[in-house]
């Protein structure tokens, strides 16, 4: 290790295991050792949304080289050197790579089977669709790190992976081979600990736990700089869930807030992943009109079988008061964007991929439409999948805007999302960390890929 790094040890700067601190050297290590371009890219005279929300700037410029953002402004502000890659923008839109911070990489496409074996036909769907970036929020933890760490080393192809490992929930998990069982308050710092030495980068706290437990787990997790993301089923967003304080919900409130327990929300500055994908596919809304199976962001990376199998779900007979269960639940998350939104609550796109007509990659996008149609403006949309999905990983001043210093992972847009917010799909380039990659190589090919059918389900049947 370097002399710095000896310094850090030796300062006690870094208030975490030793074994947790050797992790973290090894990710940061990975994550440099990352291709970048070599060559400067200039991509030039488009429209550019840099993702803070505000108005865009037509006519810019947005320079890229080593890996990251060096200028941005309008083209006679950059000076683009010689023996740069330019790339003629006009007509287009520059925007930053999108995340979606909330999905589960086991594969499979109904939410409760898996397929681990075809895990790059997944990642490969989400760099096709233009997510960059993704927050896994329960698996299977040796399979997620080893996935987070090869990406990042250069060696797998792959969007960047942000993770919370296993699931902590009580002690009959509903995901068994994804939760640590957690039966009594004692067990919270060996969890805790286990899961900092993984080198994971958040904590879920899942639906078993208690209120006690979840405040205690809040309180250990910031211990190890790990914030805690919770999913409480119907008691997300609760008063006495919100009071203990946890980094952000995973889920919209699944019942009208309380006045008393918004107040609690905006004074811890608790965040909201949106989810509303997963909602609408609950309650079957977009499943009646399967004509979104010919996207070509759809079409283009899944496997024919699980097409067919979505639509053999979508005809098959439905339990209706589940599904007006469903859609009461999706209804309240539609009407409590703007709620929060209004009361300056975070929202942070994610989708909770996969589940029927949910797929990772264009199951953001879908995403993006819904918050639209909740009440946000495009490019408040947009925001929650950029800046904000930065800020709930506290990495703002690393990645998700167009700014010099930034990561340079961008797209190219055929059309004015800013007005339209569907044309987020009309993905003309994408640029990872300064590499414009070759899409046609992300498409699926029936007759190459190995056909891998998804295996048993995790869950304990109570889905």
């Amino acid at each position: 290790m370097s002399g710095t790094v000896i310094q850090i040890i030796q300062s006690g700067a870094l208030r975490r295991s030793a074994r947790r601190f050797v992790i973290a050297v090894v990710s940061l290590t990975a994550l440099l050792a990352l291709p970048a371009s070599a060559e400067p890219v200039a991509i030039v005279g488009g429209l550019l949304i840099d993702g803070n929300g505000g108005k865009p700037v037509k006519d810019a410029t947005v320079l890229m080289e080593d890996g990251v953002v060096t200028a941005v402004g309008r083209r006679a502000e950059v000076d683009v050197p010689d023996g740069a890659k330019v790339i003629d923008a006009e007509g287009k839109t520059i925007m930053p790579g999108l995340a979606d911070m909330h999905v589960h990489l086991v594969g499979g496409w109904d939410g409760v089977s898996v397929d681990m074996l075809g895990y790059q036909r997944y990642l490969n769907s989400l760099l096709y669709a233009g997510v960059t970036t993704v927050f896994d929020v329960g698996n299977i933890m040796p399979y997620i790190i080893q996935m987070r760490n090869e990406i990042a080393a250069g060696r797998l192809t792959g969007p960047r992976i942000y993770s919370v490992g296993a699931l902590v929930d009580g002690p009959d998990p509903v995901w068994p081979p994804l939760a640590f069982a957690l039966s009594s308050g004692a067990q919270i710092p060996g969890i805790v600990e286990q899961l900092a030495a993984n080198g994971v980068d958040a904590i879920k706290a899942y639906t078993g736990l208690s209120v006690p437990q979840l405040r205690a787990l809040v309180a250990e997790g910031k211990k190890h700089d790990l914030p805690v993301i919770v999913d409480f089923w119907n008691r997300t967003a609760s008063y006495d869930a919100a009071a203990t304080a946890p980094h952000a919900f995973a889920h919209l409130p699944p019942r009208p807030l309380s006045d008393e327990a918004l107040d609690v929300i905006v004074n811890n500055d608790i965040h909201f992943q949106t989810t509303l994908a997963v909602k609408e596919s609950f309650a079957f809304r977009r499943l009646d009109d399967l004509s979104f199976t010919n996207f070509s962001l759809i079409r283009d990376t899944s496997p024919p079988a699980f097409l067919e199998q979505l639509r053999e779900y979508a005809r098959s007979p439905r339990d209706e008061n589940r599904v007006q269960r469903s859609t009461d639940r999706f209804e309240i998350g539609m009407a409590s964007v703007p709620q929060l939104h209004k009361a300056g609550v975070m929202l942070v796109a994610g989708t909770d991929a996969p589940y029927p007509g949910v797929t990772l990659g264009e199951g953001l996008h879908r995403e993006l439409e819904l918050l639209v149609e909740a009440g946000l403006t495009p490019l408040e949309a947009l925001q929650t999948a950029t800046l904000n999905a930065a800020r709930l990983m506290g990495d703002e001043e690393g990645w998700g805007t167009l700014a010099p210093g930034q990561r340079a992972d961008v797209l190219l847009i055929n059309g004015r999302p800013d007005r339209n917010i569907s044309e987020t799909r009309n993905i003309d380039l994408v640029i990872q960390r300064g590499v414009v990659l070759d899409r046609s190589a992300l498409v699926l090919d029936p007759a190459t890929d190995p056909g891998f059918l998804p295996g048993a389900a995790v869950d304990d049947g109570q889905f």
